[in-house]
This record gives structure tokens, sequence and C-alpha cells, in this order.
């Protein structure tokens, strides 16, 4: 596909993709702190680099932060994500699986987050856990060096105790060998009982200098509805293998909206065990560690 073709697609798309999002705003009055954290990321990988990952997304994880990413993957993919010491008894976990087929890849992504050990001295009847479940079916296909995707967005609430559906619209386009565009919409018209979640839109660059081999470079920016500013997010990664090893290893580090993020990983042929410091935007809430493992097969 020469330049000139992949530029019209990314306008065309790009134009749609505005267009659904202008549809959304009329029809939608949004709750902006609805299902925070659909906005965050998920992965030790993408944490450690303060979740500037729209464009850098080509594993798993890509079900829920591009699902254009999907199609990176050769055959199957999986990953995991645990968090601990998060605080206020809060959980937020994560599990995915992805496949590539001559007809396209897919990939399905479970988000568990909420709020446990709470007790109610006044009702003793309550709810002792609020606990969310976000269920994301994806699609994604790719055309040269241009890769978009599609996502039915499940989301069951249950403080609302209701389940809602929605959307998510994915592209990459990776113009060169050593810089990929990443675009994403999250939570389109997605709403749960009464509550309707704001959507999310994602735009990044990642630069992989040959020059700076095992280097990886990714900024983002997000902008999400009825949300005052953007939150700007950029990172770092370094990857080595070992000669005459099947080992690997990761450095990493970034900025997520102002916080500092720090992460690290080592991989054994394809597999790879991940972790990542983050801390909490809100100081009260201290910070938290993740905890991952990816792989293919």
């Amino acid at each position: 596909m020469n330049h000139t073709r992949g530029t019209r697609w990314v306008v065309v798309l790009g134009t749609a993709l505005v267009f659904v999002v202008g549809l959304t705003t009329v029809a939608m009055a949004q709750t902006p702190y609805h299902l925070p954290f659909l906005r965050t990321g998920v992965g030790a990988r993408a944490a450690g680099m303060g979740n500037a990952y729209v464009a850098v997304a080509s594993d798993a994880t890509a079900g829920f932060f591009n699902p254009a990413g999907l199609t990176h993957i050769q055959k199957w993919g999986f990953a995991s994500m645990l968090s601990a010491d998060m605080g206020l008894d809060r959980q937020f976990n994560y599990l995915a699986l992805a496949g590539s087929f001559k007809w396209g890849s897919i990939g399905a992504s479970w988000v568990n987050a909420g709020i446990k050990n709470l007790d109610d001295l006044t009702d003793p009847n309550a709810p002792k856990s609020y606990m969310d479940n976000y269920f994301l079916l994806s699609y994604g296909n790719t055309a040269a060096k241009f890769r978009w995707g599609a996502s039915l967005v499940i989301a069951n609430n249950k403080v609302a105790d209701k389940t809602g559906l929605g959307g998510d619209l994915g592209f990459q386009w990776c113009f060169s060998d050593e810089a990929t565009f990443g675009l994403a919409a999250q939570s389109l018209g997605l709403k749960v009982g009464e509550n309707r979640t704001p959507y999310n839109i994602r735009l990044g660059l990642a630069v992989m200098p040959t020059a700076l081999e095992g280097f990886t470079f990714p900024v983002e920016i997000q902008k999400t509805q009825d949300v005052s500013g953007i939150k700007f997010r950029l990172g770092g990664e370094y990857k080595i293998k070992f000669e005459n090893s099947d080992i690997g290893a990761a450095i990493r580090g970034g900025v997520d909206d102002g916080a500092l993020t720090l992460g690290a990983g080592v991989s054994f042929k394809q597999f790879m065990l991940d972790y990542a410091y983050v801390p909490e935007k809100v100081r009260f809430l201290g910070e938290s560690h993740r905890f991952s493992l990816t792989g293919n097969f």
C-alpha cells in the first residue's frame, strides 16, 4: 500500500471516528466519573511506561487499549494483571486471550475492579463488596501498514446492579519501521443503568529508533468527555536479550498525567513477567503495584 493510499485511509477512518464521537456527544449527557478504571490502563508493561500504550499495544492487552494492535499477534497470546497494595481495599485485576487467523485477529478481555471488605454498621444486609466486571470482545484486521479494530464492550456495574453495552474503535498506522501512530476511542455509547460513561479518546506515537536498538519511546494524549483538560503521558522502555540464551530483561519508566511510574520485566522464551510501581493521582490513596504475566504460543 503506497503512502498516498495509506494517508487516505487514515483521513477517512479518522473522520468516521470523529463523526461517531460527535453523535455520541449529542445523544448523551455523561457522568464524568463513572467506571473510572476504564480511563487508566491494564498490564504492568503499559503501567511502567506511564500507560502511554495506544500506539505500542501489540499483545493481548490491545483488546483494552487499541483493538487494532491485536493484529500483531502471530498465533495465540494471553495477558494477565494482579494489583497489590491498593488503598481502601480496592481491587483491579485483568485477564485476556487473543488469537490471529487468516480472516483477522480476535480477543476476549475481562477487567475486575471495585472495593472489598466493606462494613456497613447501619445495615447488616448491605453488600460487603462492590466489584464491577468489564468484558471486551474484540476484532482486528490489517491492510499493509494500516491496522484497525473494534470491540464490543459489556459492563456490569454492581452499584447500579445493571449491565450495559458500548463499543471501542482503534487504529494503528505503522508508517515506518521506526514509528507507529495510534488512535483509539473507548466506551462509545456505554450506559449502565442511569449512568452514562464518558467516552475516552487516546492519540499516541511510539518511536523505536534503529540507532538505539531495544528502545521504545511512546507519547500519548488523552481526552475524556466532560472532564476538563487533557492527560499527557510519555514513557520509555529498554529491552535486552542475552546472547546465546532465551532469557531477556526490560526496564521502564514513564509519566502518567504527572505521576512518575517505574517498571521492569524478565522474559524466558515467549513468556514475560512484568512489574510496575504506580503512584496514585490522589495522594491519600498512596501507591500500588502491578504484576503481569504475558505470553505467546
